[in-house]
């Protein structure tokens, strides 16, 4: 496989990495977070006016068609820079959504407005007991008047404390457990504003709990044919996953760059803390995880670009050893610092808690490991 990026793709990194220094370095984090914000509403429109919102949809919709490598290289710039805003949940999962399953009608009425930075989005799908199964769905969809009652309760919607539209998973067939009966509905947030439970996550993102009791929805409202969701679900998944790998990449690069910087200029004993081999070996191991992740997220931005037949094996080979990676290097690194990484006014701390968190997001270690070795015993 060649990483090598192309000049547009140097190009937008540049670009990016240009924006988030003059607009979003850690002094702007610390102080948006210490306010309780998940999200900025100006760098949103910031962002969106950049067209990154609107990079991988396609240009009838206001978008400008590129692909997955280039979403990556976005997204590891903003794993880099902390950067808190729904982008994963809005231009990965949504609107990728939205593009292989929605209607001519639906995706002329949000594509747009995802594009331009007007609409927030969230994908309502995990509940309790559901841990990582995706076919664990017991909220219910059924028909009514014309139209659809949902009810049920949804749970960590990454992005749904802002989310302007949510895209529901119900089930109009089957039991909980099953993959056949899944289907998906484009839900307002104004229809369910009051039902909506919002917190922050350990790493400063925001998330929600959705209550869905009784909710009425006409019948446009179903995204794609009815009972057949489970399979756009887990690609929508497996595309989180692979965002998630390259954002915690980004992190990692970060959090090691300024553990080196650390121990070069941290002196004890009268000399510096790099002075010392046995911490040369530590750099060297932490070295060496992130760029095993590194190779492992790029793996997996090629199969969600190429989509081949054993994508699945490929997400969770990707997704398992950066999570591994990241805990390794989130640990070690604050080991590395000492007491200063538990600061909350230095960044090291807030890197590991990005790190914590992307080990979990889209399945942990376990999940993964699990489920690749059950693909590969066929």
């Amino acid at each position: 496989m060649d990483f090598t990026l192309t000049e547009t793709q140097t190009m937008l990194g540049n670009s990016v990495d240009r924006f988030l220094a003059d607009h979003f370095d850690f002094d702007t984090r610390h102080k948006q977070l210490s306010a309780g914000d998940t999200h900025s509403p100006r760098l949103w429109k910031d962002l969106a006016e950049l067209g990154l919102m609107g990079i991988a949809i396609d240009g009838a919709h206001g978008g400008s068609g590129m692909g997955f490598e280039e979403l990556a290289v976005v997204l590891e710039r903003f794993g880099g820079s902390l950067v808190t805003e729904p982008f994963v949940p809005t231009v990965v999962l949504v609107a990728g959504l939205l593009q292989s399953r929605g209607s001519v009608e639906q995706q002329q009425q949000w594509l747009p407005l995802i594009a331009n930075g007007s609409v927030r989005a969230a994908l309502a799908h995990g509940e309790r007991q559901a841990r990582d199964a995706l076919n664990w769905v017991t909220t219910t969809a059924v028909q009514t008047h014309g139209g659809w009652q949902l009810d049920g309760t949804k749970m960590v919607v990454l992005g749904g404390d802002v989310a302007d539209l949510f895209l529901v998973s119900a089930r109009t067939g089957g039991q909980a457990g099953d993959r056949d009966g899944i289907s998906l509905f484009a839900v307002p947030r104004e229809q369910v504003a009051a039902n909506v439970r919002n917190y922050t996550l350990y790493d400063g993102s925001g998330a929600c709990e959705l209550v869905l009791d009784g909710l009425i929805l006409p019948a446009d409202a179903l995204v794609g044919a009815q009972s057949d969701a489970i399979d756009a679900i887990e690609t929508a998944y497996d595309s989180g996953a692979a965002a998630i790998a390259v954002q915690a990449v980004g992190a990692m690069k970060r959090l090691r760059d300024l553990t080196l910087d650390y121990i070069k200029t941290r002196r004890q004993f009268g000399q510096p803390l790099g002075s010392f081999q046995v911490l040369q070996h530590r750099m060297v191991d932490l070295h060496m995880a992130v760029e095993i992740a590194e190779s492992m997220a790029l793996s997996a931005v090629i199969a969600i670009a190429t989509g081949p037949d054993d994508r699945m094996a490929k997400i969770s080979a990707a997704k398992a050893a950066v999570g591994q990676a990241a805990r390794e290097v989130g640990q070690s690194a604050v080991q590395l610092h000492g007491g200063i990484a538990l600061t909350d006014e230095y960044a090291a701390g807030h890197f590991f808690k990005k790190l914590t968190l992307a080990e979990r997001q889209f399945g942990r270690v376990e999940y993964h490991l699990d489920r690749y070795a059950r693909l590969m015993k066929g």
